[in-house]
């Protein structure tokens, strides 16, 4: 007749095991799991991105910054309002609140010094960062290509000077794609024309403190 036993368990057999190793026996006699703890640990939580609102004269500004976002810069809340330039400002402060970190206003100066004063008193004492560019826009694009310090008489004029650099070109397709290669030329260029605060000369753009806000790095935030 076979004497069975019952099975003793390993610090029964061995009962000089330590209480190391009969921890480790307990762990692994606990069943495998293939679910992956995706929840996000409070030493790696990623930044958050800035938040800049934009808002533009017209629809070749709007075109520009549309182009430039980009899943690792800050998130672009870009809109062109129906209305005229001192409006815009007024909009740029009512629509400002704690989800936008920048508030920003791009603007044409027409050559209109009257203009110029009464968008700028708009702004003051306010969080609105004004962007104004003389005569226009177009100055702008034209420093992407070129060094321009030559006074314009019109904004027309500088209009036809970037046609002539751009063939093809019409503010209703404005890309920005067609000008990302000379940003940073344009930013330099911009730079020597005038450090973007006060009144603006002829010719001059501010944009250029703008781009840098939007391309500054995250580590820099």
């Amino acid at each position: 007749m076979t004497n069975c036993s019952p099975r003793r368990s390993p610090h029964e057999r061995n009962p000089a095991m330590s209480p190391r190793s009969r921890d480790r026996d307990k762990r692994s006699s606990r069943p495998f799991s293939t679910r992956t703890d995706l929840r996000r640990r409070p030493g790696g939580t990623r930044a958050e991105r800035r938040s800049l609102l934009i808002l533009c004269e017209g629809k070749t500004e709007k075109q520009y910054f549309v182009g430039m976002r980009t899943g690792a810069g800050p998130q672009l809340h870009v809109d062109a309002p129906d209305c005229d330039h001192v409006a815009v400002v007024r909009e740029a402060k009512r629509r400002g609140t704690e989800e936008y970190d920048e508030i920003w206003c791009v603007l044409d100066t027409e050559l209109d010094e009257r203009l110029v004063t009464e968008i700028l008193t708009e702004a003051q004492g306010t969080d609105v960062h004004i962007a104004l560019s003389s005569p226009s826009f177009e100055l702008w694009l034209i420093l992407h290509l070129k060094y321009c310090s030559r006074p314009f008489q019109t904004a027309k004029e500088a209009e036809r000077v970037l046609r002539e650099l751009v063939p093809g070109w019409s503010k209703s397709a404005t890309r920005f794609d067609d000008f990302k290669e000379g940003v940073e030329d344009a930013c330099d260029r911009a730079r020597r024309l005038h450090d973007g605060e006060g009144r603006p000369p002829n010719p001059s753009s501010a944009v250029w403190r703008l781009v840098e806000s939007i391309r500054k790095p995250a580590s820099d935030q």
